[in-house]
């Protein structure tokens, strides 16, 4: 149904230009952003993940990179001196600063090559393996159709603009996921997720692609995914701006399609951005705008552009229309299908209204589901008009016009994150986030406020054959209130565990047992409780068990299903040597190679998991060998956790200093004779370099501007003044120092 109770007037469609694609020569991201003579680089400093959430939302389209402490942002002067006036940290950055480049192809190719016709031979990015090509892609996904006729539809949806217009261009692909013997002919609870809408963003396409391979792949081995493609419909929009993309691939910080009807002044601005353009809430907000050349141009009309048609019509084919037309209607809570669309970079989990700052109708259980996912990758938690303000977004479509359970997900810390934070952080932790969101899909408003187990394995067994008899431990930890941080800092409800059942069956012959598993210490009455159950399979006969567990909280309300299996073997070994975890650092200067190889198992098939932590932040990384870039000096826990292929644990904690920069300290002393007062910051320091730069902003300055070592200032009255002294080192660290004086 069409919600025109928000929508604003539609404008007449502009007329379609049939031209060629342009030839462009190559160019560096600043320059690429940067084609204006007004556009600079700038660093806009913050001093927590607080703070720097709030700046990702305020000026998301204008950041091109990010630190452990500052954004890089492309402005003109204006936006600039508006920015400045809100009293926060930002210099304009030196040509010959080197913060956090992206290494870039270098390459004499001209743009004007039509990507789709087969001259682009590459299979990943330049300098980012782990991220194919829009060739590559598409490529693996068809691979993944002749592999697995059984389980995988490979379907075109639409024409990218380029394609439409017969200028080249690319088909948008959904693959989809199930078990099409076992549910012919019939459709199952939904999970649609789409990556790439904006073209810039390098994770989110390579994690949906490598979100299929895992789940055939490992299909026949992990009990929980062979469950999925059973039960459910996964459908993944690979790459939903492959013309952009096209341009991203080359280095260059694409956000929109590539439609050339829009900014004919400068080409490398043309296009729409498609997360503006889509028909709910269109064109509503200050969050995008009519202007052509912008990074959040929403389009002349509501789903102009080709891309944002084949979605709507897809995804509206797909989950049908579940809510009512006003905006307080509330989907039912069992409606069922979850919706995602996958972006980068703030490590965000959201859910709508992006034009709204009311909650939404069903904001229980979107903020439930929402939180739920975030405790997998530890991202913050919001409704999306906490930090944006944009109309016409995809999510919003998908819940405002259909009432599904939709979000957005920002992957990690940068648009061109590399790939050993990829590889060992990013993408193992969102696979868990969204093989959740696939197994709540049949219920997800309700079924996300059950309990999450969030560790389950079968001690003794795990994924080797044993004989009956072998000693077993079935160890879970079940949390109601497993949640990611809240940007709010109001979590969603929890209540005391009630029961955890575990259910046994062997293939072929159905549930053989049924059991409510006691807790460790005797009573469920808390929202964390801990199983550690002893198995007995002693009278077992050979063959293949599925072990599922589930819990129910207080409330009544059960969690989803978690499932290992467990195979018994009489003529198996019952040996088993309890591993060693143990592994090597070679750390430089900012980053730190940490390598398990030298861990001890009797057999093949460790798996590896990494905490790593400070005072202010820990993260978690998957893989023998991982990278992690800690850039500011300090001391770090490193915690290794190895499992073996029976199940059994070992660990190693090593707190290390690791090098890195070191902010400079600030100092300020000051005299005052009468009203004239001088402020001195000689006594600043930096213990692993200089200060090469000082900020001052004295009383009622709008905002900070450079100054000297001292300066002095005639205040026009007696009275109180706020004066603060910035320091920056050239290591682009900085501090700063803030004093409430006194002129008599």
């Amino acid at each position: 149904m069409n919600k025109n109770i928000i929508k604003a007037g539609v404008l007449s469609a502009l007329s379609m230009v049939t031209t060629s694609a342009y030839t462009h020569n190559q160019k560096t991201p600043e320059q690429a952003l940067n084609l204006q003579t007004n556009q600079s680089n700038y660093l806009l400093y913050f001093d927590s993940p607080e703070q720097k959430a709030h700046y990702s939302g305020l000026y998301h389209e204008q950041i091109i990179d990010a630190s452990h402490n500052a954004f890089k942002l492309s402005l003109s002067k204006a936006e600039y001196r508006t920015i400045l006036q809100t009293g926060v940290i930002i210099v304009e950055q030196n040509v010959a600063e080197s913060f956090a480049a992206p290494a870039l192809p270098k390459t004499k190719k001209s743009m004007s090559i039509t990507p789709s016709s087969g001259a682009e031979e590459l299979t990943s990015i330049p300098n980012f393996p782990c991220y194919p090509t829009v060739e590559e892609t598409h490529k693996r996904a068809q691979q993944l159709a002749e592999k697995y006729p059984d389980f995988v539809e490979l379907k075109t949806i639409g024409p990218s603009w380029e394609k439409s217009q017969g200028i080249g261009g690319y088909d948008l692909n959904v693959l989809v996921l199930k078990n099409k013997k076992r549910n012919k002919n019939k459709q199952l609870p939904a999970l649609f997720m789409q990556s790439v809408l904006h073209a810039r963003e390098y994770t989110p396409g390579a994690t949906t692609l490598r979100l299929a391979e895992h789940l055939l792949e490992n299909r026949k081995t992990d009990a929980d995914i062979h469950w999925i493609l059973n039960q459910r419909e996964i459908h993944i929009l690979l790459i939903a701006n492959p013309d952009g993309r096209k341009y991203a691939e080359q280095g260059l910080f694409w956000r929109k399609n590539t439609n050339a009807s829009y900014c004919a002044q400068s080409e490398q601005n043309r296009g729409v951005d498609l997360n503006r353009n889509f028909d709910f809430a269109w064109a509503t907000t200050s969050g995008s705008t009519d202007e052509q050349c912008a990074s959040k141009f929403h389009g002349p009309s509501p789903a102009s552009e080709p891309e944002t048609q084949a979605i709507q019509a897809y995804v509206k084919a797909l989950f049908g229309d579940n809510r009512g037309d006003a905006l307080n209607d509330a989907a039912p809570l069992d409606t069922p299908g979850v919706f995602i669309d996958i972006h980068s970079y703030s490590r965000f989990v959201m859910w709508p209204w992006s034009h709204e700052t009311t909650p939404p109708p069903n904001a229980a259980g979107l903020s439930m589901l929402g939180h739920r996912m975030a405790a997998y990758n530890d991202y913050l938690a919001l409704q999306v008009s906490e930090q944006f303000n944009g109309g016409g977004s995809a999510e919003g479509y998908a819940y405002g016009e259909l009432g599904v359970a939709a979000y957005t997900f920002e992957l990690g810390s940068t648009f061109f994150e590399n790939c050993s934070n990829f590889e060992g952080e990013i993408l193992p932790n969102n696979l868990q986030a969204l093989i959740y969101a696939a197994k709540v899909a049949k219920k997800p408003y309700k079924l996300s406020g059950g309990p999450k187990i969030v560790d389950f394995r079968l001690e003794g067994a795990g994924e080797t054959a044993v004989p009956a008899g072998t000693s077993i431990n079935l160890i879970a930890d079940v949390h109601d209130d497993a949640f990611g941080p809240s940007l709010s800092g109001v979590a969603p409800p929890s209540q005391a565990i009630k029961k955890v059942r575990m259910t046994v069956r062997k293939q072929g012959e159905g549930r053989i047992q049924r059991l409510i598993l006691p807790p460790v210490d005797g009573i469920y009455d808390s929202p964390r409780e801990k199983i550690n159950y002893a198995l007995d399979t002693s009278d077992w006969d050979d063959g293949r068990y599925t072990v599922i567990i589930k819990a129910q909280d207080t409330t009544g309300q059960w969690g989803v299903k978690y499932a290992k299996y467990l195979t018994i073997d009489d003529d198996a070994s019952e040996q088993n040597q309890a591993p060693i975890a143990n592994f090597t650092p070679n750390c430089t200067f900012g980053a730190c190679k940490f390598d398990a190889s030298n861990s001890i198992d009797d057999k093949a098939g460790l798996k590896y998991r990494w905490y790593i932590s400070n005072d202010a932040t820990q993260f978690e990384y998957f893989g023998k060998q991982i990278e992690f870039v800690n850039q500011r000096a300090g001391t770090y826990t490193i915690a290794l956790e190895i499992e073996d292929a029976n199940g059994v644990r070992a660990n190693k904690e090593v707190v290390m200093e690791l090098q890195g920069t070191v902010p400079p300290i600030a100092k300020l002393t000051y005299q005052c004779n009468g009203l004239t007062c001088e402020f001195d910051s000689s006594g600043s320091t930096d213990a692993d370099g200089q200060i090469v730069r000082r900020l001052w902003r004295i009383g009622s300055d709008d905002g900070f501007a450079d100054g000297d070592v001292k300066v002095t200032r005639t205040f026009p009255a007696p009275g109180e003044y706020i004066v603060s002294v910035v320091v920056l080192d050239n290591h682009d660290e900085y501090s700063q120092v803030i004093e409430t004086i006194t002129v008599k």
